[in-house]
């Protein structure tokens, strides 16, 4: 089915939630119900259904007092069931505000919709199926009796009206619906995969990373075996760069307040930053939110010459961005992050080949993890909204140019998304999808024109005169928490051999072997392989499970006929039982699939 159509269907079945909720609940008040990525949510006001908290919010807003629970999504499922016999249509109906605010009048969320409708002299719209009326700018199937059969109600979570924590909580139920019951069927198996591989699932797990709220929300606290993560992914990016021409830089957290008015952050991007510090006789500091300004200043710290162009700086930069509280999620969307994050002064001539060259070495990541399903999404500007963006439309015009060419000599799909530019040029995200079908923005990546005049960049060119660099951000790798988040999530917890916290277990079938177990791991640690010696006093198939459990690649079973023979028997951590081999032989085997950094995690 096409995407359209995919969409009306889901905001069709979201009529049908709000119209079952309504129906179980009379003075319930429905508010709006979106078509989303693979679903569908409705967002309801119970506080009438169960009275008002008598806590407040942020803000003073009240919650409301919410006793639905998912223990009833199979009620309201029922209920939508036995009111689709009766839609034949979605039958649309023109009123006028009077009229409209006559039938909304208690339901101030409707009413709000309403004035801004009004305000905008747009045309107001009811939908009507079956006894159910909704106001609504359409968007519907033609036959919601025969293709609204095929849904399911997923969850429910709590949300904030139109997204501000300083409105009241409303009640979000979600749900997914399909064309066909085999579609449907196949996506709530992906989901049940993805609940097993959820990240913060498995990071609490194996113990990768954790979060508490004496830091605050949004914070990652880096345990010693997510640490090993971070520090392995950003030891290989290190390492890539310094062989594709990077120089590293070190950059401070805070910053001036004059900074971001000069690159323009402020107050443009001022809602996303934390508050100032003031400090030095009152003098404004910030968080950094991102790492551009500080190397635009490592630029300019000196005069530049052509010969030294292109210029890649890069920086794993700590920065610090004051998401809502309601967009937090696990480590893939938080408010401190380490950033991959370079910015490459070049000529106008240079730009397109170096945009090329950040493309491929994005795809040498990716495909080094076994990451091949990916594509690139263009933000455009809104041509309805030019006001919000800086430049002008010489700039903005040649640098999408410049980027389409680099796109152009490259085999990755690309759509367009207009609206999602940042307030400074066009940009190009990098979308990865993960073996459980969730998509991830990693990576966003830039032709600039603007900040080099903004900062007053230049460089001599061959006849000596003054210009001004082209700039290209990017961040391959996007930032350590949210890439690990997606690698948690793609592998199941079962990492490459070089990223596992954990490379090899070693496991004495008794404590009598508990020496020859110290002499195994001396062995592989100085083959420099990461290993640990269970010598706890549990039986071995125990110890075995365990291993299982914390995703470890090999577990070195030892027992007498081993000891003997200076070997271990290997079991992998899918179940393979390779037997015995000699000790020496095995470390030097695992020590060069580590130093590969393959995906193999044996190979004869």
């Amino acid at each position: 089915m096409e995407e359209k159509n995919l969409e009306s269907l889901r905001h069709s079945t979201a009529h049908l939630l709000a119209a079952a909720v309504k129906n179980l609940w009379p003075s319930v008040k429905p508010t709006i119900g979106p078509a989303i990525e693979n679903g569908f949510y409705y967002d309801f006001d119970f506080s009438d259904v169960f009275g008002k908290a008598s806590s407040a919010t942020k803000g003073g807003a009240s919650f409301g007092k919410t006793k639905i629970s998912e223990e009833d999504l199979p009620s309201i499922e029922q209920k939508m069931r036995e009111i689709l016999p009766s839609w034949k249509e979605f039958k649309r109906v023109e009123v006028s505000s009077t009229e409209v605010r006559k039938e909304f009048h208690d339901n101030p969320y409707k009413i709000e919709l309403i004035e801004e409708l009004v305000q905008n002299k747009e045309k107001i719209s009811i939908y009507q199926s079956g006894d159910f009326r909704d106001l609504c700018r359409g968007g519907h199937t033609d036959k919601p009796f025969s293709d609204l059969k095929n849904f399911k109600l997923l969850s429910i979570a709590g949300a904030y009206w139109r997204g501000d924590e300083k409105n009241p909580m409303l009640t979000r139920i979600y749900g997914t619906v399909f064309p066909t019951k085999e579609e449907l069927e196949r996506h709530l198996a992906q989901l049940e995969l993805a609940k097993e591989r959820d990240h913060r699932k498995i990071g609490r797990e194996m113990e990768i990373f954790t979060q508490s709220e004496e830091v605050g929300p949004g914070l990652v606290l880096w345990m010693p075996k997510g640490n090993i993560i971070k520090e392995q992914l950003e030891n290989w990016a290190k390492q890539t760069e310094e062989e594709w021409g990077y120089q590293r830089v070190t950059t401070p957290h805070i910053t001036k307040s004059g900074l971001y008015h000069i690159s323009g952050h402020l107050p443009y991007y001022k809602d996303d930053m934390y508050p100032p510090m003031k400090v030095d006789d009152n003098e404004e500091y910030y968080l950094k939110p991102m790492n551009c300004p500080h190397h635009h200043l490592i630029y300019a710290a000196r005069p530049r010459s052509y010969r030294e162009l292109p210029l890649r700086l890069a920086e794993f930069g700590t920065c610090y961005r004051y998401e809502a509280a309601g967009e937090l999620f696990g480590l893939l969307r938080v408010r401190g992050f380490a950033q991959n994050d370079s910015h490459i002064y070049c000529t106008l001539d240079q730009a397109v080949d170096e945009f090329v060259a950040v493309m491929k070495l994005h795809e040498y990541y990716y495909r080094s993890l076994g990451i091949t399903d990916y594509y690139l999404e263009m933000g455009l500007r809104d041509p309805k909204k030019k006001a919000k963006y800086h430049g002008d439309e010489k700039m903005w015009k040649l640098a999408e140019k410049l980027m389409r060419e680099a796109v152009s000599k490259l085999d990755i799909k690309m759509i367009e998304k207009t609206g999602s530019a940042a307030f400074y040029g066009p940009k190009i995200d990098f979308i990865i999808r993960s073996s459980v079908g969730r998509e991830f923005a990693i990576s966003t990546n830039q032709i600039d024109l603007y900040m080099g005049d903004r900062f007053k960049l230049k460089y001599a060119d061959k006849d000596g005169k003054e210009k001004t660099p082209v700039i290209i951000h990017r961040a391959p790798l996007g930032s350590h928490e949210r890439f690990i988040g997606f690698l948690i999530e793609h592998f199941g917890g079962d990492f490459p051999v070089w990223l596992a916290p954990v490379q090899a277990m070693v496991i004495p079938i008794s404590e009598k072997f508990e020496k020859y177990g110290q002499e195994v791991e001396g062995v592989f640690k100085s083959s420099g392989i990461r290993v640990q010696l269970d010598n706890r006093d549990e039986k071995m198939q125990a110890k075995i499970r365990d291993a299982q459990l914390q995703k470890i690649p090999y577990m070195l079973i030892i027992g007498e006929r081993e000891e003997k023979g200076k070997s271990v028997s290997v079991r992998l951590r899918d179940g393979r039982d390779l037997k015995e081999h000699k000790l020496q032989e095995v470390a030097e085997k695992i020590a060069e699939i580590i130093g590969t950094r393959g995906l193999d995690i044996w190979n004869e």
